[in-house]
């Protein structure tokens, strides 16, 4: 009998154990889910002086980072801003672009080495790739012909303003 009762007890433990686990599961989850940026909700955060004009950015350091959003909807006077730890020479993607765009290629310092315009590519695998030709450690997208528009060039310089 008294094995009985421990041997439901020690059940008992197990059962409470399991909800317990199960509950901080789910709750870990909507904690994590409520602090991270909905892409319905991102805007761009930072600014950055191009040439004496400034522009609101977002900013990322992988293009993988990004959840699509910017690429489909950047606005006049906004733009996105890759960083990259390392310097780069890789092609740059149109893939998941929903508007044309001018991309500017850009050393450690901000100085643009040149620019690019892209087609968009929304979906799919077969979308083209642009070469810059320069080895480059930021990436600046805006609205195509921003950069014509206002005049700028390779040996511009991109300056992120302090928050």
């Amino acid at each position: 009998m008294n094995r009985g009762r421990l041997r439901v007890f020690g059940l008992g433990l197990l059962a409470l154990a399991v909800a317990v686990a199960t509950g901080g599961y789910f709750w870990a989850g909507q904690l994590l889910r409520a602090r991270a940026p909905r892409p319905d909700t991102l805007s761009p955060r930072s600014v950055v002086v191009v040439g004496g004009e400034e522009l609101m950015v977002y900013r990322f350091t992988s293009p993988l980072q990004q959840p699509g959003l910017a690429r489909r909807s950047l606005k006049p006077g906004q733009g996105i801003l890759y960083t990259f730890a390392q310097a780069q020479d890789e092609a740059w993607s149109a893939r998941g672009l929903h508007i044309p765009v001018s991309v500017a290629f850009l050393d450690r310092q901000g100085t643009i080495l040149t620019i690019l315009d892209l087609e968009p590519c929304p979906q799919g695998p077969a979308c083209p790739s642009y070469n810059p030709g320069v080895v480059y450690r930021q990436v600046l997208e805006v609205p195509r012909g921003w950069f014509a528009a206002h005049g700028l060039g390779p040996g511009g310089v991109v300056r992120l303003q302090a928050p």
